[in-house]
């Protein structure tokens, strides 16, 4: 079939809306087993559809309930693990944020399917490994990079079965509609962060009658390739990483003052430090640090001392990403979305390098690219989303105008793509409206409380708030 055929049906087998999904008879919620739940009044649940067993988390509201808030934890960025663990560690951080929201509605967090409580992904062979180049430099290079791929795909295959074709974000939005019939919601009131505002967008290109009240914050575009997402994010993070060391240099108190705080990192990535690669010192500088100017003291001491060879303080933040339980189980998800063709990464490693010649270029979203290689080819979710999208209710596009891990570009994409849209830039840097910017925050709470929808297209009243960043016991997921 020609490529352009395969195109159009990949696109129509997308956007059509399958029968409803029917919830599982013996639906119901119960009391947590994890003793964390209680402090929440939380209750769990589990719903069996499309071939996997959903787990699930009800926060009740502390007012008289309008219905349920499908949520995020916090983004799911490929790498987040289990919303719902993520959730009952941070939960006081998370609904402080949405005091409305709390009192009005009833906070439902879902584990996506292979990952976390839910049916589970099964893969023996990790998707990192610190021998490999992260930016490959010759094609034997790549052809190592690749043969890992697949040896990491193989393994997940024979480990997990018939669901690692099933697992997508088309089948995840599939799983949003069933949890929505399941609690009995005439519409889909969700907050996606991150990949969860991906997997929102896919919704409503799925179910757009039952596109309610949507936040996308922090949003990973999905009409972008992968290629031109990991050039954006190479330039926004080295832009991020400058903007640091500018105000490291100035401010006395950080132990790099004085010193070129560019080529402290270079030495730094150059010759490693015990335990850390110099591909993971970047990815912890350039991911988990950069991203939250609250912890720009914590990068300053952790370069300090790394410089000195103790990468003791940069150590937790590699353990994000690479040592998170479902770090792997991930990329299934990601690899079926973003497939990698292998003979563009070695020219694409070298613009992403070019691009940011300090940070590296090396993200989450590079890290993903590059762990995909390797596995089964197909069409790109950009190749089969429809053009525009016309939801049945407005969607919230939010970002701050200065995020290092996803740029504010794919707001305003995201924004001229969905019809009726409302988009909300705020004036901070950071990673994330929500977590960054409170007169962001208190929009998206409105939003979702209420349905009133920003006045402006820009927050009015002030920079981020330290006291509501995620910090350090945040990052420490």
């Amino acid at each position: 079939m020609h490529a352009k055929t395969l195109a159009v049906v990949a696109a129509l087998v997308l956007t059509a809306v399958p029968a409803p999904a029917t919830a599982a008879p013996g639906f119901g919620w119960v009391s947590c087993p994890q003793p964390q739940a209680a402090k929440y009044h939380a209750e769990c649940a589990t719903l069996a559809t499309g071939g996997v067993a959903l787990a699930l988390l009800r926060i009740p509201s502390t007012g008289t309930s309008q219905g349920p808030v499908l949520a995020d934890s916090q983004e799911i960025d490929g790498y987040g693990g289990s919303q719902i663990d993520f959730f009952l560690r941070h939960g006081d951080n998370y609904l402080a944020r949405l005091p409305q929201t709390h009192r009005t509605h009833d906070i439902v967090l879902a584990d996506p399917r292979g990952l976390g409580g839910s049916t589970p992904v099964r893969c023996p062979t990790s998707a990192h490994d610190p021998a490999l180049p992260e930016l490959p430099t010759a094609p034997w290079d790549t052809a190592r990079i690749a043969g890992h791929g697949s040896v990491v795909y193989l393994g997940c295959a024979a480990a997990t079965g018939p669901l690692i074709a099933r697992t997508g974000l088309a089948e995840q939005a599939d799983d949003l509609e069933a949890v929505r019939i399941a609690l009995g919601a005439p519409r889909l009131d969700f907050l996606g962060q991150a990949t969860g505002a991906e997997l929102a967008v896919v919704y409503a290109a799925r179910h757009p009658a039952r596109t309610g009240r949507i936040v996308l914050d922090t949003a990973i575009d999905p009409f972008l390739p992968a290629s031109r997402r990991v050039l954006d994010v190479a330039r926004a993070e080295e832009t991020a990483f400058t903007r640091f060391a500018a105000w490291c240099t100035r401010t006395p108190e950080c132990p790099l003052a004085g010193q070129d705080v560019p080529a402290v990192l270079d030495e730094v990535v150059t010759r490693g430090v015990p335990g850390l690669t110099g591909d993971e010192v970047r990815i912890a500088v350039g991911q988990f640090l950069l991203g939250y100017p609250v912890a720009w003291p914590g990068i300053a001491h952790a370069l300090a001392a790394a410089s000195e060879g103790d990468g003791s303080e940069l150590a937790p933040f590699v353990a994000l990403t690479y040592t998170e339980p479902d770090y792997t189980a991930a990329h299934v998800q990601t690899c079926a979305d973003h497939p990698s063709t292998p003979g563009r990464l070695t020219g694409l490693a070298q613009r992403v390098h070019a691009l940011a010649p300090h940070t590296g270029g090396i993200s989450l979203h590079w890290d993903a690219l590059m762990s995909c290689t390797g596995w089964p080819d197909g069409p790109s979710l950009a190749e089969r989303l429809p053009g525009r999208l016309a939801p049945a209710a407005p969607i919230l596009v939010t970002a701050t105008e200065d995020d290092p891990i996803n740029p504010s570009a794919w707001t305003a994409d995201l924004g001229a793509r969905i019809a009726g849209s409302h988009v909300l830039i705020a004036p901070v840097a950071g990673h994330g409206a929500l977590d960054n910017a409170p007169c962001a925050a208190d929009a998206i709470d409105t939003y979702l409380a209420t349905g009133a929808l920003p006045p402006d297209e820009k927050c009015r009243n002030g920079t981020g708030n330290p006291s509501r960043s995620p910090g350090r016991e945040a990052l420490s997921r």
